[in-house]
């Protein structure tokens, strides 16, 4: 039998408080051949397919495993690190519990923490989740984290059970975190702010294309920042821009007129082509050395924009309500229906899987449209 690799080990979880170890072991993929020979040995010898792997090592697996045959459907990097990130801190939270879980079981498995676990220690962790407090202001998680960091805790579950890792169907004791329009921040941003935004950066082509792109496409700004020019196109109708989404999901926004000419602009000063090529691979939205921003740097810079423009709308936020890129999409998504577009096209714009998750966004002002009160005359009484 191959042996499984030997630098993944769970100890390495003890050796420091800082995850950056662990997290680049766990991302690097040259690990996942190893494995892969490890599992089809034992598969040959008539032993459980993941007989002698580590619990990290069986973490490194559940993340590293492919989807589908192509390629280019296969979990993203940066969902890798999303995963990884979330299941380290579970991971973490069971290191720090092993004294309690050693004494409360019957019989120890010594080689793995997770073969040891029972629901009620699943509960346990579900309960210490909603209450832990982080960050410099000790916040709890919001019912968005929440739902998201047990959907991966899961899944992660039920691979354990199916891979026939761990005996009990532990993942039907994760509980779901269902959001409700109520438990969404408040993300309106109003048509006069958004212009009142790009009348302040009006001298920045940078910023004021930033805005425009966002606010007129409803792109994520992961979308955006990976975007490439290729991948425009010109038809009757306009200039077209296809983005991959969530799950590597094709799509296509529309790239108003205006917006493309201040596109080209930008490009301009870049010293980068306008012409619209398919072979053109250099980024729709170039940083200062032409290369695709990371979408947590364009992130933080939409954040820091946006609040040292100082608007009267933007100092009236508590600061813990920091006008986010998603602002921007919530935004296209209110503004395309009161320009008369259904939220089954709005929802597809958007890229949402499913029509509920629109109706969230659009939540407050459809309750607005179709409140009983629209039918009286303003001047009655």
């Amino acid at each position: 039998m191959l042996p499984v690799n030997p630098s993944i080990k769970t100890s390495v979880l003890t050796t420091t408080n800082d995850d950056t170890h662990i997290i680049d072991q766990l991302l690097d993929e040259t690990h996942h051949l190893a494995l892969i020979q490890a599992k089809f040995e034992n598969e040959k010898h008539n032993r459980s397919f993941f007989d002698g792997f580590s619990d990290l090592e069986m973490i490194y697996y559940y993340v590293h495993q492919r989807k589908d045959i192509q390629t280019s459907k296969q979990r993203k990097q940066s969902t890798k690190m999303e995963y990884i990130r979330e299941l380290i801190q579970f991971y973490k939270y069971l290191k720090q519990s092993e004294d309690f879980i050693r004494n409360d079981v019957e019989i120890y498995h010594e080689t793995s923490l997770l073969k040891n676990l029972k629901q009620r220690h699943i509960e346990a962790y579900q309960q210490w989740l909603s209450t832990y407090q982080y960050g410099q202001k000790k916040q709890v998680y919001r019912v968005t984290t929440l739902s998201r960091k047990l959907v991966i805790l899961k899944s992660f579950f039920r691979f354990l059970f199916d891979s026939n890792y761990i005996q009990e169907a532990l993942y039907t004791r994760i509980l779901d975190a269902k959001i409700t329009k109520d438990d969404l921040p408040n993300r309106d941003l109003e048509e006069s702010e958004v212009k009142a935004l790009l009348d302040f950066y009006k001298s920045n082509i940078l910023k004021s294309t930033l805005i425009k792109l966002l606010a007129t496409t409803g792109m994520r700004i992961r979308e955006l920042s990976e975007a490439k020019w290729g991948n425009i196109s010109k038809d009757t109708n306009g200039y077209w821009l296809q983005i991959i989404g969530k799950g590597n999901k094709k799509r296509e926004v529309k790239i108003l007129h205006h917006v493309y000419l201040d596109l080209c602009r930008l490009r301009d000063r870049r010293g980068l082509s306008n012409q619209i090529s398919k072979t053109d691979s250099s980024p729709l939205f170039p940083n200062k050395m032409n290369l695709h921003y990371s979408f947590k740097y364009l992130s933080n810079f939409v954040v820091d924009m946006v609040k040292s423009s100082n608007l009267p709308f933007v100092t009236e936020r508590n600061d813990t309500n920091n006008i986010s890129p998603h602002f921007f999409r919530h935004h296209y998504a209110c503004r395309s229906i009161e320009k008369g577009a259904s939220i089954y096209q709005v929802s597809r714009s958007l890229g949402h899987e499913s029509i509920q998750t629109t109706e969230l966004y659009l939540s407050k002002m459809m309750n607005r449209n179709q409140h009983a009160s629209n039918v009286w005359d303003e001047e009655e009484y």
